[in-house]
């Protein structure tokens, strides 16, 4: 299999929650939304090919899952925000300027485009041993027996 092949999957594009839900009770189902993660992982085969979905469950077809609001002085953001938007909004700016400065500072504009602050907290361990495409380091992470970082 060549490096920029993805391995099948099925895709469903959820419009509720609990479609989202119910879909990801299947075997091997994992999310996606900005895909920038995932997509990168699939695409350089970093796992073993048994640990990849069999089912990918899109939640950026969800509404409303995409929001930034300021309520009695607390901040809430939609796990679904794309990263460029926080680092972008005033409120944020306002209110927690260290947030926007991070998420301006997160990854190349492309990837904050498209990456949701959801997706950030969740992606896979960012070790280069773990990333190293082709399984070239069977570490813990991968479910080998060593951690070569450490």
């Amino acid at each position: 299999m060549s490096s920029t092949t993805l391995s099948k999957f099925t895709h469903i594009n959820a419009t509720t929650l609990d479609e989202a839900v119910t879909a990801l009770g299947s075997a091997n189902a994992w999310v996606v939304a900005g895909g920038t993660d995932l997509f990168g992982t699939m695409r350089c085969h970093i796992l073993p090919s048994d640990m990849y979905p069999k089912t990918v469950v899109n939640l950026k077809t969800i509404p409303g899952l995409d929001y930034i609001q300021v309520d009695g002085g607390t901040l809430k953001i939609g796990a679904l925000t794309r990263l460029e938007d926080i680092a972008k909004s005033s409120d944020v700016h306002d209110g927690w300027s260290a947030l926007a400065e991070a998420a301006h500072k997160t990854a190349s504009p492309h990837i904050r485009e498209m990456g949701t602050i959801g997706g950030n907290i969740c992606q896979l361990n960012r070790c280069w041993y773990f990333r190293s495409g082709e399984n070239k380091f069977d570490c813990v992470r991968k479910g080998g027996g060593m951690c070569y970082a450490t």
